[in-house]
């Protein structure tokens, strides 16, 4: 997202390394439209979200920087929502909610609609849930190399396995790993670019889960697509789960169309869109369908960006 307002620019900042000067921008993007899910009823769709963006350099020459929605503020003061970072010659360091460094390196192919319609075209990655997650990228001309690991603190929930019922109680046994520590997920991955081709691989772990994950993209002219394959294996026999996604996008004066295919857990979904830039604001529609629903889904209103 392109900063656009700067809120304070030239303020002096003490740390380790010196003053500094820092700069904090507001950005942000609304929509405003329809949407049916699932083949229900149309209703109405509306959002409007403000992010903080703040960025520093040291009298060293580090760069340091952090960004948080206002909807995520809680979630930025414990490390769960937003995410910080700091960069140097030793490449880039960010935590907070960031994602592993397979999906950084790899990651989805183009969705469509104004609402995401569900997400249906993501393939799904086993990293970056437990925050603060912690990664490392180091970028070399056109190549990306990055590690990546989960907050290894992480516990699963108290109460997990457990229900609430009408009264707000919690009834119920806790399943038998509920307040255990969990696994820690690691991750690794490469991209690397050659004009207007594209690649990513990357590998996640987590306790005897792994999964494996390649992408590749390409650029003509106006049209570009989008290949991206995951395999997971849960580490006992006939486990083992692909998932793909593949997507194409062609843009005519000031609309683009774009269409994807996926399947994940053995479900197929497909889904087309449009989008017409106003300049600032873009009409934005789209349709999916698939095995996970019974009907199909479609949206269509203007989205915003500030």
């Amino acid at each position: 997202m392109k900063v656009r307002n700067t809120l304070l620019a030239s303020v002096a900042l003490a740390l380790a390394a010196g003053s500094v000067a820092a700069e904090v921008a507001i950005t942000g993007d609304g929509r405003l439209g329809v949407k049916s899910v699932n083949g229900g009823d149309v209703e109405f769709t509306s959002r409007v979200r403000i992010v903080f963006t703040a960025s520093g350099v040291t009298d060293s020459g580090l760069s340091f920087g952090g960004s948080i929605r206002a909807d995520n503020a809680g979630g930025g003061a414990a490390g769960t929502g937003g995410s910080v970072f700091i960069m140097g010659p030793f490449g880039t360091i960010s935590a907070g909610d960031v994602d592993s460094a397979a999906k950084a390196s790899a990651g989805q192919v183009s969705g469509i609609g104004l609402t995401g319609l569900g997400d249906l075209h993501e393939i799904p990655y086993i990293g970056g849930k437990d925050d603060p997650s912690l990664q490392w990228s180091y970028t070399m001309d056109s190549l990306t190399l990055r590690v990546s690991a989960d907050n290894p603190g992480a516990k699963y929930p108290a109460t997990m396995g457990q229900m609430v019922d009408t009264n707000g109680d919690v009834v119920g046994k806790p399943h038998p790993m509920a307040g255990m520590e969990k696994d820690t997920a690691f991750s690794g991955g490469v991209s690397y670019a050659i004009g207007d081709v594209g690649v990513g691989v990357g590998v996640e772990r987590v306790g005897d889960i792994q999964n494996v994950v390649a992408s590749a993209n390409a650029t003509l002219g106006n049209a570009s697509v989008k290949l991206v394959y995951g395999s997971r294996d849960d580490g006992v026999a006939a486990t083992e789960d692909d998932s793909y996604g593949a997507s194409a996008s062609f843009t005519s004066g000031m609309a683009t169309f774009t269409a994807f295919a996926s399947n994940t857990n053995n479900m197929d979904h497909f889904g087309i869109g449009m989008a017409y830039d106003l300049g600032g604001a873009s009409i934005k529609g789209g349709f999916v369908d698939g095995d996970s629903l019974t009907d199909a889904s479609f949206d269509l209103g203007i989205s915003m960006g500030f």
